[in-house]
């Protein structure tokens, strides 16, 4: 068995708090979300391009369809909240923690993640088409009916994960699976 790449390295703390129902899309893509910590926030369809969220802690939030393409989002941690049907398409993430998230349908399509960790996620339909990982953990996670299986190289999982996705990964290499013929 191989062994596990390094652990990724924890994101760094942010600093204040930020209003946001002052902070439009236009405003969110030019001034981004910089040092923040967001507790129950409401960030539902915002949309931006090329938006910067760096040194961020969100816990509790609302993200439903969120739309964030060719982002980045650096030093962040993501906690018991809601960001399914989101979409991060050709977006980068670097040291992001996701704990205890709805990410179903999730779209990360061309995006590249390094030192990423989705722990204890579901991420039913999550879309990983194009997408590149890089010393990253999933651990825990539902990954029922995800697009792009075979984009997972570079995810380190728990034995017991690797196992339940064996279907899913067989799929995605084109591994046919035979019923059991035993003969008595």
């Amino acid at each position: 068995m191989a062994s596990s790449p390094r652990p990724p390295r924890a994101p760094r703390k942010p600093h204040a708090e930020i209003d946001l129902d002052a902070l439009d899309d236009k405003e969110l893509e030019a001034e981004g979300l910089r040092d923040v910590v967001l507790d129950n926030a409401n960030l539902a369809n915002r949309r931006g391009v090329r938006v910067l969220v760096e040194r961020a802690r969100l816990h509790g939030c609302r993200m439903t369809g969120i739309q964030l393409a060719e982002s980045t989002l650096r030093d962040v941690v993501i906690e018991d909240s809601r960001v399914d049907l989101a979409a991060f398409r050709v977006s980068r993430f670097e040291r992001v923690v996701f704990r205890r998230c709805q990410l179903q349908e999730l779209d990360l399509v061309e995006a590249e993640l390094s030192s990423v960790v989705f722990d204890d996620c579901d991420l039913s339909g999550a879309d990983f088409s194009h997408a590149r990982f890089r010393l990253s953990e999933m651990r825990g996670c539902t990954l029922d009916a995800i697009v792009g299986a075979e984009r997972l190289r570079g995810v380190a999982m728990p034995w017991t994960d690797v196992v339940g996705l064996a279907g899913t990964l067989a799929a995605a290499i084109g591994i046919g699976v035979l019923e059991n013929d035993q003969e008595d």
